[in-house]
């Protein structure tokens, strides 16, 4: 907006002429010399051009800064509110999840940040949507991958916290989505061995039909410690410290890495 040259009035110094303007600043010239303000802030306050249009202008500009800061003290106390609400939430002790996914599908899961509960395959609900009722804010998923030609050499290829007001128990569709901060992907080179975290006398017993299964948060503490082992040194790195601070704080477990130190 061109404001040099227009006139101004101040409540106090009178009658003056705009000489310099930037996105933050005006100077302005008095009798009693030049003044300068924050703009457009002053406008509102102190200062008022003769020009009606260009003030009906800087009101809007105005409002429009002061709307832009209400949505964001609203968005910044909803996160705090929630923060707080995860923060107090019952913990229960197996609400993690295991998802089995197609090699061809992960791509598509990483894109979408939205993994399928799959179906249910008996009773009275066969066919509908499987409810994932135990996966809470606290609640981290793994992706895991299975060669075709090698049944149960299965790898974790990635993992992600679910969204922070997700609640299993509403999704009907079973359409789990990811956290948009705390989700990383594996490579081949630092993939993890998912059935080395679980005890098992023999063979290694199949996955069975279900798309995902439960498993308890220590457990899944262990992994995303090892998975920050993992990544050392990669650019990953920040991501997965991020991760696993979140999972700890939330699910109000003692870093596991400060009792090997």
């Amino acid at each position: 907006m061109h404001l040099v040259g227009l006139a101004v009035k101040h409540k106090t110094f009178g009658q003056g002429v705009i000489t310099e303007s930037s996105n933050k600043m005006v100077t302005i010239c008095f009798s009693q010399g030049d003044k300068k303000f924050i703009y457009p802030d002053a406008f509102i306050n102190f200062l008022t051009l003769k020009d009606k249009s260009v003030q009906s202008e800087i009101n809007a500009t105005w409002n429009r800064r002061l709307q832009e800061e209400n949505a964001q003290k609203q968005i910044l106390q909803e996160e705090q509110e929630q923060r707080q609400r995860i923060r107090t939430m019952k913990i229960a002790p197996n609400s993690q999840a295991a998802f089995h996914v197609d090699n061809t599908a992960t791509d598509e899961i990483f894109a979408s940040g939205i993994v399928s509960s799959g179906h249910y395959l008996s009773g009275y609900s066969k066919g509908a949507p499987r409810i994932p009722s135990r996966l809470k804010p606290n609640s981290a998923c793994l992706l895991t991958e299975c060669p075709k030609d090698s049944p149960e050499q299965r790898r974790i290829v990635g993992a992600f916290m679910v969204e922070g007001d997700f609640q299993g128990d509403l999704c009907r569709d079973g359409m789990v989505k990811s956290h948009s901060q705390h989700k990383l992907r594996l490579n081949q080179e630092n993939s993890l061995m998912f059935w080395n975290y679980f005890d098992h006398s023999g063979a290694i017993p199949p996955w069975g039909g279900p798309v995902f299964k439960y498993f308890s948060n220590n457990t899944m503490q262990q992994i995303l410690f090892d998975m920050k082992k993992a990544l050392s040194g990669t650019e990953d790195e920040p991501v997965i410290n991020e991760f696993y601070e979140y999972f700890c704080e939330i699910n109000r477990l003692p870093d596991i890495g400060k009792d090997t130190q």
